[in-house]
């Protein structure tokens, strides 16, 4: 016994001996960083590489480690200071000595034609890395921006794969067009291209340019703001291999919730008994038999939207690429693929082809970048995008139409792989929506685009130092192919058996047919060309830079009006003043034109001017308080826009068109004939030219706390005039149509911020980006017809602004209508449960006089966005929270409205109606009384803002959790990282509007859905 309890001690004191001391070989390690000037840097991470332990620096740049292998490596990690790794090597006592990273202390920013540092910039600029691109398992480029950048509005008004990018505009609308001609200017790699096919993992940096500083040298198409795209270039050192493999899956963001068949039928009745039939279609043993579902033939519930849309659709994308080089040759390949399927699920009645849309782009890039000698340099891009793409006959638009307009109860939709048109006993006047799908046959679209950049730069040191010589020509050609496929697909009509009227009888409406076949071919092709000197040179505490630049551009497209190449001339200068970095001054000027206005009105010139004032910079601000870095800018300029729409050359009269016609004979005998007859064409305008903006812009950007906080605010004002619109007061005298005048003008004013916060807790570290955006424009001016009261008006309004009547509840009783005020109604006397609306001219009759503004237009004028996220010892985590205020769009017919005919469907929502019970009980009511075959020229269906919806949302458009691994096992293997994530798009959505996504299009409801995406992914480094 005393033998095994010495055991026992002998044993505990062992355990305890490897529990406290460190194990074989291992030892505590120690040290000190400091900077450049020898100064202690506290709060740098200090990690062993590979593994989760790690410190940070003290107050006196001191740190210690416990446990290290002497084969470790240390990570010293400092913002502001390049990363340094240091093995262990048997070391007890380490001391490093950081370097100031230069890349981040002389950060540039890519700007018009060249960059910029952005400490010296004076212009309004906001710019994101591509990083932050791929962490949105999104299709296209617009999608991944949203919410990331000040000054982006976005708006995505649909989900359908292939068209599911976003509507961009810069800093709200200008003009008096919400379309395309309110656009930016979206170049890559300095061509004017379209950018939501490229691969976000080609991407090296984004810039959005925003005030005429910025973007005056793009003269007559900088009006509406630039968004610069650079792709990726390689960097000396031996080849870096990276591959990403993403797999998601989506679902519909939101989707209508429709009516059961008992509650449609029950809704149905209430509708004939409140327009007076007194024979009401469905009987009590119909409703009965609705209610239990005992009869799904000849009392089916069908639900059109679970039929035919999937819950869940798949989406995968793959990149790999390869960078690195010599110090004069460096290089940049990637070639990427992606896919997404659609979301309609009509395999079981369609199985010779695919109805679903299918999105696949195959992308390839190769950037090289040369130095011939010090002096002389070449850079070659060449990049490809192809798609391939599925989709069934019809449009989206068309079968969304059909399947919102479907009622539960006129068919089973698809019975034993038969798809059915007719029930006997049920309505029959609105096709099966997925008899429509199949029986439209199918088209693929086939898409090319091949992008080339050449580019030469040499340095002319020999004339004068700093002055240097480039040139670029680029070639894009675009080929697109489409093959449309019809085919009948037979369906059938549903009757009772005589011998027993419960068994069905299926009755085939003719056969499959064959096949039938069309297609057809487009290409076009645009040659880009610039030649430009710049200057750059510091004499003492004076800094010097300049550019002088020529550039041409022509278009060849089949497809334009007269066969004529559209093309683009012009010149670029820019020069800029510092004086010790502390104050700044820049011009600015851009002078082009357009073949598509009059000769003596082809060219422009449009300047602009900026200041700054770098108030950290003076010898009397403190170095070492709590403001780091203080900017104060502002700009003056003149910009254009020459997307004036229409058709090209209205400076050029039609002499004549081919329309109508005469008939000429005797009727009596018999001999009346047909002449097709011509009228004077569109009178020409010798005048039109392009909008002409003035902008002016005050930015403030500030450091706080050795620039752990960063805060850039701006206010802005334009004014744009010559905007291109219609006469609103012709006489009739005047018969000949008139061209539009470029006589309009509209003021955008707004302001915006953006704040970034970022720090650490020893190896915690967390950051918060936040920006908002406020813009408001006002139409100044346009040809309108005089109008009794200025309410009715447009100018004086928003651009888009919607107008209509506006709603004060709902009369709950014949007294109510009595006492409203109101003796005469132009759409009809109301009846209790129908809309109030309010007599906004007092005259005692309700009319178009009382319509007036309501709500705001579709595009928001307030956007915002909040990013936060962290990393620790390998994870890393982020979300994106982005919203929209001040925005609304206008649903009607089968979108709002139930039984917009007779037998058009309805929506739970619906089931909120008025009705005297419902009233009396106190219950909800968000609908007036139900009716059959509402139109708009009926008193509760005229435009007003009841069917108006609010368009302000908030959502989780981004998140992302990763882990990265990484060490000694997968350095074995030549792996230098391997990061496993999972993100998702559209997550979460905070919204008023029920059943459908904030965003949704004005209208019937008939698009594709915005869509959820969950995404899984991994990225393997080498």
């Amino acid at each position: 016994m005393k033998q095994s309890r010495h055991i026992s001690m002998l044993v505990g004191l062992w355990l305890c001996a490897v529990t406290v001391l460190p194990a074989r070989g291992q030892a505590p390690i120690s040290g000190k960083v400091t900077g450049a000037q020898g100064e202690p840097l506290p709060g740098v991470s200090v990690l062993v590489q590979g593994t989760p332990d790690g410190v940070t620096t003290d107050t006196e740049g001191l740190y210690r480690l416990n446990d290290v292998s002497p084969n470790a490596t240390l990570v010293f990690r400092f913002i502001g200071y390049s990363t340094q790794l240091l093995p262990v090597d048997g070391q007890t006592t380490i001391n490093v000595q950081l370097e100031e990273d230069a890349a981040t202390l002389e950060e540039v920013v890519v700007i018009g034609y060249g960059t910029q540092k952005k400490a010296t910039l004076t212009g309004a600029v906001s710019t994101m890395e591509g990083e932050q691109l791929v962490q949105s398992p999104t299709a296209n480029i617009s999608n991944s921006l949203v919410g990331r950048l000040p000054g982006l509005v976005a708006l995505q008004p649909s989900g359908e794969p292939g068209y599911d990018q976003s509507r961009l505009k810069i800093r709200g609308i200008g003009t008096l067009n919400e379309g395309a001609e309110s656009d930016p200017l979206v170049l890559v790699d300095g061509v004017a291209r379209n950018f939501n096919e490229i691969d976000p993992h080609e991407i090296e940096n984004i810039s959005i340019l925003k005030d005429a500083s910025a973007t005056a040298v793009f003269g007559v198409r900088g009006a509406n703001g630039v968004i610069l795209i650079t792709t990726k270039s390689g960097k000396s050192g031996k080849p870096k291999i990276s591959y990403t493999a993403n797999v998601g899956l989506q679902a519909p963001n939101s989707l209508p919730e429709m009516l059961n068949s008992y509650e449609y039928a029950m809704l149905h009745n209430e509708a004939e008994e409140n327009m007076g039939r007194q024979q009401l279609f469905f009987s009590p043993e119909d409703l009965d038999a609705y209610r239990t579902g005992t009869d799904p033939i000849f009392r089916p519930s069908t639900d059109w939207y679970d039929m035919i849309i999937r819950d869940v659709s798949t989406q995968q994308q793959h990149n790999f690429n390869i960078n690195g080089g010599s110090q004069r040759t460096r290089y940049f390949v990637s070639a990427g693929y992606f896919s997404q399927n659609g979301a309609y699920d009509v395999n079981e009645a369609q199985r010779e082809f695919s109805a679903n849309p299918k999105y696949q782009r195959y992308n390839f890039r190769s950037n090289f970048d040369m130095d011939f000698n010090d002096n002389f340099s070449a850079t070659l891009k060449l990049a490809g995008q192809v798609a391939d793409m599925n989709y069934p006959g019809q449009g989206a638009g068309e079968i969304f139409f059909r399947m919102l307009r479907a009622n539960p109860l006129m068919n089973p939709g698809i019975v034993d792989g038969r798809i059915i048109d007719n029930v006997e006993g049920l309505p029959a006047n609105i096709n099966n929506p997925l008899s429509f799908i199949t029986s439209s046959g199918f088209q693929r679209n086939f898409n090319s685009t091949l992008n080339a950049n050449i580019g030469l730069s040499h340095k002319l040191g020999f004339i004068t130092e700093g002055l240097s010589a480039r040139g670029m020509l680029a070639y894009d050609h675009y080929y697109q192919h489409w093959v449309r496929r019809n085919k009948w697909t037979a369906t059938y009509n549903i009757v009772r058996n005589p011998n027993n009227p419960d068994e069905p009888v299926f009755i085939r409406n003719g056969e499959d047919t064959p096949f039938s076949f069309s297609e057809g071919y487009g290409r076009n092709r645009k040659i880009y060309t610039e030649l430009a000197l710049d200057y750059a040179r510091s004499f003492g505490d004076h800094r010097v830079t300049g550019l002088l630049l020529y550039m041409q551009e022509k278009a060849h497209n089949p497809s334009y009006a007269y066969a004529v190449p559209m093309g683009y001339v012009g010149t670029v200068a820019r020069a800029t003043y510092g004086y010790a970095g502390r104050y700044l001054t820049e011009f600015n000027m851009g002078y082009n034109g357009s073949e598509n206005f009059p000769e003596n009105k082809r060219y422009g010139f449009f300047p602009s001017f900026s200041l700054g004032w770098v108030v950290t910079e003076e010898p009397f601000m403190p170095k070492d308080g709590l403001i780091s870095f203080l900017k104060i800018r502002g700009s003056y300029g003149e910009v254009g826009n020459d997307k004036i729409g229409g058709e090209r050359f209205l400076y050029l009269p039609d002499v004549f068109n081919y329309a109508g016609g005469y008939h000429f004979g005797d009727a009596n005998a018999g001999n009346v004939q047909w002449y097709g007859g011509s009228q004077e064409g569109k009178v020409g305008n010798p005048n039109v030219t392009w909008e002409r903006a003035r902008k002016s812009n005050i930015g403030l950007e500030l450091n706080l706390a050795d620039d752990m906080i960063g805060i850039v605010g701006d206010v802005f004002h334009e004014q744009r005039d010559n905007i291109l619109s219609y006469l609103g007061t012709v006489p009739d005298l005047v018969q000949a149509p008139l061209p539009p005048a470029n006589i309009s003008s509209v003021e955008n004013r707004g302001f915006e911020v953006e704040v970034n916060f970022r720090h650490h807790i020893n190896a915690l570290n967390y950051w918060v980006k936040a920006n908002y955006t406020y813009a408001k424009n006002e139409i100044l001016f346009m040809d309108e017809p005089t109008r009794p009261f200025d309410y009715l008006r447009e100018t004086g309004r928003p651009v888009g602004q919607f107008f209509g009547l506006t709603s004060d509840g709902i009369y709950n009783t014949t007294e109510e209508i009595e006492n409203s005020g109101i003796t005469s109604w132009a759409w009809g006397t109301p009846q209790p449960g129908d809309i109030r609306y309010i007599d906004r001219n007092g005259d005692g009759a309700l009319n178009d006089y009382d319509r007036g503004p309501i709500g705001f237009s579709t595009f928001p004028q307030g956007v915002y966005g909040v990013a936060l996220g962290f990393d620790y010892k390998g994870f890393d985590f982020s979300v994106l929270f982005q919203g929209t205020d001040k925005a609304s769009f206008y649903l009607n017919e089968m979108a709002a409205w139930p039984f917009d005919t007779d037998w058009g469907s309805a929506q739970k929502t619906h089931l909120e109606r008025w009705t005297p019970e419902r009233y009396a009980n106190g219950e909800t009511i968000t609908f007036p009384r139900v009716e059959l075959s509402p139109t708009p020229g009926k008193h509760n269906y005229t435009q007003s803002d009841f069917w108006l919806e609010d368009g302000r949302y908030l959502r989780v458009k981004n998140a992302e959790l990763a882990y990265r691994f990484s060490g000694p096992f997968l350095a074995q293997m030549g792996v230098s990282h391997v990061r496993v994530f999972a993100n998702g798009n559209n997550l979460l959505t905070w919204s008023s509007v029920r059943h459908f996504d904030p965003e949704s299009p004005s209208g019937r409801g008939q698009f594709y859905p915005q869509m959820r995406v969950y995404n899984f992914g991994v990225n393997v480094q080498f």
